[in-house]
């Protein structure tokens, strides 16, 4: 039998819980280019489903078996090897949300264990590739130490790999899993750094960054004398867009003579509290909310209408594809400087804040973005962010060498 690359992911092709087609899909196309073809393993295989590339297919029988299984792997969860220790230490540093975490990552793995030895015989060489870290990648771990044809990468992002993400500080088989994987591919060099102090061994990282596609235009500045900012991200707690419209509102409301336009692209449960702090807003300030739109609308913006800067005030990141983005179009960059931004974001191409930023450094940085430097200078912010883009940033470049380095691991199974 020959081998197969698997891959693993939250809900990509389909529209569960969004976001994942932004990261994944131009990934995809250059695994399809390197290994011929790929099967895709989405976890949660529900809402609308995308178009895949030729190669790609599209197995739905995990998250199948997971909807299935959904209360009974709850159940089974202490019978996985390791789950008592584990659930001491989640005790320890991590509260009762550890204790939930460590429970809700031993039912996946619990179901995703039976479901591969199932489906993979004995014998066959298998690469599985986890797009995030997480109770699948616990199970498919196990699976790899008793088959020595199989073996399991995954990649690490923000929320599944730093402790302080969740309070208190916790994370699952933190470091313990990772020296069971082939390698672990960390999505910034703040990332790869975090897990060599955590004591994972060099051989078994690899620094392997996101990237996007090259833009057939990049965006330009407003000519009519009015300032455009736009932002792009779920309206969940930890991207803070609440303290983004707090930030717009009182920039429009120090500079009454100019007129600003801000637009937010995304969704999500802080949208009222949006809706709140733009009742405060001056009447030089609109703005427009479109919510979740597909990606290539937001894409179409920055190539059809003018944006003078972009705004990401997260509390945590692992290095986001929106900022990626915003720089290949050659946008200027507000953010704050929080797990691998700063990566992307300097001052030769915007304003890297404070992890926590005043409401008053913020203004103070969008006034000198946007107004306090003279044409050349805001010229050559744009090509800075544009060539920081394609530094280290440019998708063709990064995942054909990452789909390369799997490929080398491939051949070896």
């Amino acid at each position: 039998m020959s081998a197969q690359l698997v891959l693993v992911t939250t809900n990509y092709p389909y529209a569960y819980n969004g976001g994942e087609l932004t990261f994944v899909a131009p990934e995809i196309e250059r695994l399809v280019r390197e290994f011929g073809s790929v099967r895709v393993v989405p976890l949660h295989a529900e809402g609308e489903r995308g178009d895949v590339p030729a190669g790609v297919e599209i197995d739905a029988s995990l998250s199948r078996a997971l909807q299935r299984e959904r209360w009974s792997s709850l159940w089974r969860a202490p019978r996985w090897p390791g789950f008592g220790a584990e659930m001491r230490r989640a005790l320890r540093h991590g509260g009762w949300v550890g204790c939930a975490r460590v429970w809700r990552w031993a039912a996946m793995a619990e179901t995703t264990y039976r479901w591969a030895v199932a489906l993979f015989p004995e014998g066959g060489a298998v690469l599985f590739y986890t797009y995030w870290r997480g109770g699948s990648t616990v199970a498919l771990a196990r699976m790899a130490q008793r088959r020595p044809a199989t073996a399991v990468v995954t990649r690490v992002h923000g929320h599944e790999l730093y402790e302080d993400r969740y309070r208190p500080p916790f994370q699952p088989w933190h470091p313990a899993l990772y020296r069971e994987l082939a390698f672990t591919a960390a999505v910034s060099q703040h990332g790869y750094d975090y897990l060599g102090k955590a004591g994972v061994e060099p051989a078994r990282l690899v620094l392997a960054r996101l990237g996007t596609e090259a833009p057939d235009r990049l965006a330009r500045g407003s000519q009519d004398g009015a300032l455009r900012i736009v932002s792009c991200s779920f309206l969940w707690p930890v991207k803070r867009v609440p303290s983004i419209a707090e930030a717009v509102v009182a920039f429009a409301a120090a500079h009454p003579e100019r007129s600003i336009h801000w637009t937010h692209y995304g969704d999500g449960p802080e949208r009222g509290r949006v809706g709140r702090v733009l009742r405060r807003a001056p009447a030089n300030l609109r703005c427009q909310l479109p919510g979740r739109v597909a990606n290539g609308v937001v894409l179409a913006h920055y190539a059809s209408e003018p944006v003078d800067a972009f705004v990401l005030l997260s509390e945590s990141e692992g290095l986001p594809v929106s900022i990626q983005e915003a720089a290949s179009a050659g946008i200027p960059i507000v953010a704050t400087d929080v797990g691998g931004v700063r990566e992307l974001v300097g001052n030769d191409n915007g304003v890297l804040l404070a992890p926590n930023p005043a409401p008053a450094d913020v203004v103070a940085a969008l006034e000198r973005v946007l107004l306090g430097d003279d044409e050349a200078a805001r010229a050559s912010r744009r090509e800075a962010s544009r060539r920081r883009w394609a530094e280290g940033f440019d998708a063709e470049l990064n995942h054909t060498r990452y789909a390369q380095r799997l490929r080398a691991l491939f051949v070896t199974l």
